[in-house]
């Protein structure tokens, strides 16, 4: 079946250009996604809670704190192992030297001035704010403890902006996916009008809606595979310019797995997005008289 060509190219290629903008929004947040997850869940790993020991603890006690420790419901697992560690005094005085490269016995003598240390890794399900003060507040209650740290403000303050990055790039996905939608629905509105004489026709010789919608769903397929293609190819674009200038970022946006995904996202989805809005489109307008859609 040929329709009129009443519809103008420069339609099409407005229709192309959008869904390649869509595409294009959507590559960028998937990588800012993909991005800040990996971030996160690096940041995650290394949220420890230390846990300094009084200096009137006498050796023999260490171990009977140390096994307090290992059996608490949120010490992760690491190794098949409670994820603890212990530091000595000592040992956390030498790492300090050669980090700062100055010598604290130059200022206040032969005493050393840290504690020993026990570092707490945590399950992933008590990494909050709130489940860290909970921990926090339980081990100060230890008479062995002298003091207990955590990374209490870097918690609030990163998690909070990254969920913010997350709730604004939904947002501008879907403002940009009804706009995509009522163009395509304008698009095969007029569409629809221009051929309403051949297509009413149709209608009363029998022909099916499913034999109708074909060309406009075909048609629509290629709009939503070119424009997810070029969004794609853009974003990429984007992608290897900005590694130029940050290689560690490279590795992350061009793994294999990543551009898999990436093209999926761009191509897939904007060709089932296309498909979807014109069958619903049109299947609307194909109930009403076709004198009156204007």
């Amino acid at each position: 079946m040929k329709y009129s060509k009443s519809r103008p190219q420069s339609t099409q290629l407005t229709l192309v250009i959008s869904m390649a903008s869509l595409a294009f929004i959507l590559a960028l947040f998937f990588q800012l996604f993909v991005s800040v997850k990996s971030w996160g869940d690096e940041i995650k790993s290394q949220m420890k809670v230390y846990v300094y020991l009084s200096d009137s603890l006498e050796t023999s006690d260490f171990a009977s704190a140390i096994t307090y420790f290992k059996s608490r419901p949120y010490i992760g697992i690491k190794y098949l192992k409670p994820d603890l560690e212990f530091k000595s005094k000592a040992q956390i005085a030498s790492e300090f030297l050669k980090s700062s490269q100055e010598d604290y016995k130059s200022l206040l003598g032969e005493e050393n001035p840290f504690k020993n240390c026990l570092i707490l890794g945590i399950k992933e399900e008590y990494k909050n704010e709130a489940s860290f003060k909970q921990i926090v507040a339980e081990i100060q209650t230890r008479p062995e403890v002298y003091e207990v740290t955590y990374p209490n403000t870097f918690i609030g303050t990163i998690l909070g902006k990254m969920k913010a990055v997350g709730y604004v790039g939904l947002v501008l996905i879907i403002i940009l996916v009804l706009f995509v939608y009522i163009q395509l629905a304008n698009n095969i509105r007029l569409h629809i009008h221009g051929n309403r004489v051949l297509i009413k026709t149709m209608q009363l010789l029998g022909s099916t809606n499913g034999f109708i919608q074909k060309p406009y769903l075909l048609n629509s397929l290629f709009v939503g595979f070119m424009g997810g293609l070029i969004g794609f190819i853009l974003a990429d674009a984007a992608f290897y310019y900005f590694s130029t200038s940050i290689p560690e970022i490279s590795s992350l946006f061009f793994e294999v797995s990543n551009q898999v995904q990436l093209v999926l996202v761009c191509v897939g989805f904007c060709s089932l997005f296309s498909l979807i809005a014109s069958f619903f489109s049109i299947s609307k307008y194909l109930k009403i008289q076709h004198t009156n859609l204007f």
